[in-house]
């Protein structure tokens, strides 16, 4: 199937190249982290939903071919997790905390309350799209991942990509909670 990591019943130690599980995860772990907040947009949420898949992913260690093909793995492990959540949960929780980006000047307190305002606004727009449109407008929008990443961790098509993030940009730019120009999928 395209887009899926190459699987492989015969155990990594009899191919050759080890899977060294624990530094793959030590190098993954906080992108994850960072991966999993934007998706269900809650803290708490998130470090399940990366210990789960974690859990996952240790269970069918032996069944990734390329140890190079580890971070896109244990990212789609991940987003396919965080799929079956917001699915079952169906409306996403209020956004709790904002984007980790760093120190920033010191705005205003009018600057500062209009920015939390359109903040709540972009949460409250993207809470409202369907599960694949939201996962797809994060990992693009958010995350920063170009399109072929985005089919690979969602496990679906490029062209199916582009029609979420198109809907999703849509719907945002109706709902008047999200200004972007120029770069559209």
């Amino acid at each position: 199937m395209k887009g899926t990591a190459v699987m492989d019943e015969t155990p990594m130690e009899a191919r050759g190249s080890p899977l060294d599980f624990d530094v793959l995860v030590e190098g993954e772990q906080a992108a994850l982290l960072r991966l999993a907040r934007r998706l269900v947009w809650d803290g708490e949420e998130a470090r399940d939903l990366v210990q789960s898949a974690l859990a996952d992913a240790y269970e069918k260690r032996h069944t990734l071919r390329d140890a190079k093909a580890g971070p896109g793995w244990l990212r789609r492990i991940l987003v396919s997790r965080a799929m079956g959540h917001l699915r079952r949960r169906r409306v996403w929780n209020v956004v709790r905390e904002v984007l980790d980006l760093g120190p920033a000047p010191q705005p205003s307190p009018e600057e500062r309350f209009a920015g939390a305002e359109r903040w709540r606004a972009f949460g409250r727009a993207l809470r409202t799209l369907p599960a694949q449109q939201a996962t797809a407008f994060s990992l693009r929008y958010l995350e920063g991942l170009d399109l072929d990443a985005i089919a690979d961790a969602m496990n679906i098509g490029r062209g199916t990509v582009r029609i979420h993030l198109y809907r999703a940009l849509r719907k945002l730019k109706a709902a008047d909670a999200l200004q972007l120009q120029g770069d559209t999928p």
